[in-house]
């Protein structure tokens, strides 16, 4: 405020701050109130739904009714009384958008009659129509016209809408063929710019100052490029994704899987490709217009390159972690000051936990804080081996013999560098909280093959048994297994194959290629063929044409050749895996009276998301592998009662 006081303001539900300007929402007014000056506006006597507010202006919701104000005018006016949400002004605050309100759903049938030629298997929640209106002329115009939905907007000029395709289906459901659309929010009319018969179109966006509009193609795994201006499409490169823009839209730079291209969207000069990703096993990505990261693919070192003069220069190369922008690398992006080269970056290595870093030329790093609270524990310690990640407790003593945990999901490799934070289980092994209890755990590099995603992926797990059964300090008839979702069935396909493991535990895993096929997924009602044709399953043909494969990569077919004690953990709201998968195998390997326990949490999903259910299975899955791997005795849950 003008006289620098402090000054307490009670009753405040809410506020939000814009250029100098604080909205305040108390019990039962809206106010106003300029940081400079100190002169406060009443806006309105009462709660408000949602405000949208540039430090110029202001619109908000009273429960359907649009109001919207600015200085000047005696109160707020009215703009549409029948609104819901997704109030947002432009960027040069001309224009206004809003959602209008969805109708009342009509009451559930009690008969529901299922037609082949449904579009959907479930009808989805409805789209809201979102609404355009030009502050100077009070006139509005509807941006997704009904069948579109918003797909890209960025509070410039133009907004992309695309039709609302069935994009889990869309590899066989052609019914409504995927189309991109251009709104222009100054004349309010769209245009169509390209549709794909074949496949999606995806990641469409709109260059910064707003004269190429840009997409990837799936068919041709190709980006392309609209000028908007011209009405030009252009073919750039074969890439994954837009990168960065150049000053005025003159180059485009795109990530290919390796390297990073520069390129001309007028097409008046050829593609230059920046980086040599393959010949230096590397991978690069842009992450400013002068700064690029690179991931050694051999090492798994990470680190920092300058673009200078027109070359790459490398800053720094490290065995740690900093950055990289692909999942779960991505956690910790470098954030730069405003206004000056001086750059925030995080870094961890092997077992540390990430600090803070400063810096100004990637090469010299300021150390910003020095947080390691693993130091008053008995940490871990993690190794890169041929087959995987051995992770070792650091107190690690080669004349004891160690139980070891085989916990998995697809790769790991380059997970070296990653802090893995202690933390209640949701599904998954918690290595920290094993390793300082006196295991051992080893996470292999598994990499699935088409049609053979069992086979290709016990034939990893196993190979890596093997490989760490040559060294002494482990005992070879003290290791488990541990998976969850796809690891889950990686864990219940290798105790059907092998009798290496004295314990397993699987979570949330598919069990019955065949039945997990024709299942719905439970809260969106989709279909789950495509996990099994086009995604991680990767039979890549329907069971029909394939059967045979379908049932040999199924572990329910094998429960007779079971040997190992399993503790399966699956719940009944779970809509990435029917709950019924994992009732097929417990019911099975029942019938065989085979060693099995089923944890079964109510109203519980694919993962655990209450802290008192992550708690419960973290005790009874610790409890379950000492019983097994440390000769602990069998908890009573365990037992027949």
């Amino acid at each position: 405020m003008t006289n620098n006081s402090l000054q307490q303001v009670p009753g405040v539900k809410a506020y939000t701050i814009a250029h100098e300007q604080l909205l305040l929402q108390q019990e039962d007014t809206l106010r106003w109130i300029d940081l400079e000056t100190g002169h406060t506006r009443f806006i309105w006597p009462g709660s408000v739904n949602q405000l949208a507010a540039d430090g110029h202006q202001l619109a908000f919701f009273t429960d359907t009714t649009l109001r919207y104000y600015q200085p000047g005018m005696d109160s707020a006016i009215v703009l549409d009384q029948h609104c819901a949400g997704g109030l947002q002004f432009s960027n040069d605050g001309k224009y206004l958008q809003y959602q209008l309100s969805l109708p009342v759903p009509a009451p559930t049938e009690k008969l529901r009659i299922w037609n082949y030629q449904d579009y959907y298997l479930q009808t989805p929640p409805a789209i809201p129509t979102t609404m355009i209106v030009c502050l100077a002329s009070g006139q509005s115009f509807i941006v997704n016209l009904p069948g579109t939905q918003i797909a890209w907007q960025h509070g410039g000029r133009y907004i992309i809408t695309q039709n609302s395709v069935n994009h889990q289906e869309y590899y066989w459901n052609k019914k409504i063929i995927n189309t991109l659309y251009l709104v222009d929010t100054h004349t309010g009319i769209q245009k169509k710019i390209t549709a794909n018969t074949d496949k999606l179109l995806l990641q469409p966006s709109i260059s910064p100052n707003e004269r190429f509009m840009t997409w990837y193609d799936h068919t041709t795994a190709a980006i392309y490029s609209y000028e908007i201006a011209s009405g030009h499409i252009r073919k750039l490169i074969k890439g994954i994704g837009v990168a960065q823009w150049s000053a005025k839209d003159s180059v485009v730079f795109i990530h290919s899987d390796r390297d990073v291209w520069q390129i001309d969207p007028s097409g008046e000069r050829p593609p230059v490709k920046l980086t040599n990703g393959k010949q230096q096993h590397m991978i690069f990505r842009q992450v400013y217009p002068d700064i690029f990261v690179s991931f050694d693919t051999r090492t798994k070192a990470n680190g920092f390159w300058k673009w200078e003069q027109g070359k790459l220069h490398i800053c720094t190369m490290e065995d740690r972690l900093f950055y990289m922008p692909v999942y779960p690398l991505d956690q910790y992006p470098p954030v730069k000051a405003k206004d000056t080269s001086v750059y925030l970056v995080t870094g961890m290595r092997d077992g540390t936990s990430p600090d803070l870093f400063v810096t100004k030329d990637f090469q010299h790093f300021t150390s910003f804080t020095k947080i390691h609270p693993e130091e008053r524990y008995n940490w871990l310690r993690v190794t890169l081996t041929k087959h995987g990640l051995l992770y070792q407790p650091q107190d690690f003593d080669p004349a004891k013999k160690y139980p070891v945990i085989f916990h998995y999901y697809e790769g790991s490799k380059d997970y070296l560098h990653r802090f893995i934070t202690p933390a209640l289980s949701e599904g998954t092994l918690n290595i920290p909280w094993y390793v300082s209890n006196g295991y051992m755990v080893f996470v292999p590099h598994i990499i699935t093959k088409q049609r053979h995603p069992g086979r290709s992926a016990a034939r990893a797990v196993i190979r890596a048994a093997k490989y760490l059964s040559t060294f002494g300090w482990v005992n070879k008839e003290r290791m488990g297994l541990q998976g969850h979702s796809f690891g889950g069935y990686v864990t219940n396909y290798v105790i059907t194959h092998t009798q290496l493991f004295a314990a397993a535990q699987a979570s949330a895993g598919p069990t019955d290629f065949i039945s997990g096929y024709g299942a719905i997924r439970k809260s969106t009602g989709t279909a789950m063929q495509q996990l099994y044709e086009q995604g991680q399953n990767k039979m890549g043909r329907p069971p029909w044409e394939i059967p045979r494969l379908y049932l040999k990569n199924s572990p329910v077919i094998r429960v007779n050749k079971v040997h190992t004690p399993l503790l399966l953990m699956h719940n009944d709201n779970d809509n990435a895996v029917p709950f019924a998968q994992g009732i097929e195998l417990y019911t099975a390997l029942r019938r065989l009276q085979k060693k099995v326990w089923l944890l079964q949490y109510r109203n519980e999903g694919h993962q655990l998301f209450r802290d008192p259910d992550k708690l419960d299975f973290t005790i009874r899955q610790q409890q379950f592998f000492d019983h097994y791997l440390k000769d602990k005795p069998m908890p009573d849950w365990m037992k027949a009662h």
